[in-house]
């Protein structure tokens, strides 16, 4: 089955990219990338060893895809390359450096089977990344359904003990696509969490490190650029010394603040990682302040850490076996419904189609019963109906009749 979707979101975004590329008035941003990813993803062999990562990529591939698209189709925007409307103007370095960290995991995805020439090809892309890993700590509330429940047993988990003196952790675990990160990006946005908390810092933790590089150093890097560190100073923190200087910047950073951090999508561990809700607020001796992550997280105010990942060795090594949160499944099938027919709605709109929402209705069990409570399996199930149903009389309109909201799910 995972095959099977890999194969039908490479299909989505082949078919959404070269209609784009069809039109010669649109000025797409980002044309080259875009290009490039649409040759490496037609020539590759998806395994049942590389399609879940792909899955992933692609959700995100497709969701900058359209992003592009709308910027490049505004109606009354002047065709200039690389220029946007003023209110566009903020979110076009983020894209870019989105666009450059899903490049990278596709080539990383496909380079065995493009003989090493991935790693390469990237090596150019790593600097314009910068220090923005592909995360996902933006939420739009109406984008998830059916976890509240699950929200009010983690919150009563996470707040229960973040006084003074002691810092609290969470681990969410579960199997992909059960919800790990949708649940902890309602924990991060809520009014709890802002009413308690500053600052909140998300770091996504997956696979995207550069070739080569450090990736303790990023991890911290990361978190000044989310305090506000200008990225050239960072960068220039460099020598046999860094690592020690970095941890100790971010502690001087957090220090008398009571701070919530995400580490999301964890999935590479080490001693360095280990135990950072510890009572030990710095090293005994002034060399050792490269040994642990947890040196940089000061404990005198208290505060948060949750970690997400499927690993739950990794989570459980970081924050402790008595705090991880396990996800269930979503027990509400009206939630998945929910879920599914967002994506469909937004399919279709985005293929220019419509569906035979009589036919969608009449299989409406046997859906739910093949998502298995699983958000991203909705999700891709309403992707796929979306392209293969019946068309229905040209006076149905689907995104009214299902009544539902235009956005979709993302779940880790």
């Amino acid at each position: 089955m995972a095959v099977e979707v890999v194969q039908f979101l490479v299909k989505k975004f082949v078919d959404s990219f070269t209609e784009e590329a069809a039109d010669a008035e649109a000025e797409l941003p980002f044309r080259a990338q875009f290009h490039g990813m649409r040759a490496e993803l037609q020539k590759a062999a998806v395994s049942a060893a590389n399609a879940d990562e792909l899955r992933e990529c692609l959700y995100e591939l497709n969701d900058l895809l359209a992003e592009c698209r709308r910027l490049a189709n505004r109606p009354n925007q002047q065709r200039l390359r690389w220029c946007f409307a003023q209110s566009d103007a903020w979110c076009f370095p983020k894209t870019k450096k989105r666009v450059t960290a899903v490049r990278r995991r596709v080539l990383e995805c496909v380079e065995h089977d493009s003989g090493g020439n991935a790693a390469a090809s990237q090596e150019e892309e790593d600097a314009a990344a910068g220090l923005d890993r592909w995360t996902t700590s933006w939420l739009e509330r109406s984008r998830i359904h059916g976890f509240d429940q699950q929200l009010a047993e983690l919150e009563s988990m996470a707040f229960g003990e973040c006084g003074a003196g002691r810092l609290n952790g969470v681990g969410i675990v579960g199997m992909g696509g059960i919800g790990k990160t949708a649940l902890a990006q309602l924990l991060f946005s809520s009014p709890r969490a802002k009413g308690r908390f500053f600052p909140r810092i998300w770091m996504c933790m997956s696979r995207t490190a550069s070739a080569g590089a450090d990736r303790r150093k990023e991890v911290l890097q990361g978190m000044l650029m989310a305090l506000g560190h200008e990225e050239d100073a960072i960068l220039s923190i460099d020598g046999s010394d860094s690592l020690a200087e970095l941890v100790i910047a971010v502690h001087e950073q957090l220090k008398g603040k009571r701070y919530l951090i995400v580490f999301d999508d964890v999935w590479h561990i080490d001693s360095w990682y280990a135990d950072v809700v510890g009572r030990q607020n710095a090293p005994r001796r002034t060399d050792d302040w490269s040994e642990r992550l947890a040196f940089a997280l000061p404990k005198e105010r208290g505060g948060l850490v949750v970690v997400t990942s499927r690993l739950e060795q990794a989570a459980e090594a970081m924050v402790g076996k008595s705090c991880l949160y396990r996800v269930r499944p979503l027990a509400d099938s009206e939630s998945c419904w929910a879920i599914f027919t967002d994506a469909l709605s937004q399919s279709q709109s985005q293929e220019k189609k419509t569906v035979d929402l009589a036919t969608v209705n009449n299989m409406k069990q046997e859906i739910l019963e093949t998502c298995g409570g699983l958000p991203s399996a909705a999700k891709t199930m309403g992707d796929i109906f979306a392209t293969s149903s019946v068309s229905p009389p040209a006076s149905t309109s689907t995104s009214q009749e299902l009544g539902k909201s235009d956005h979709i799910i993302t779940a880790s």
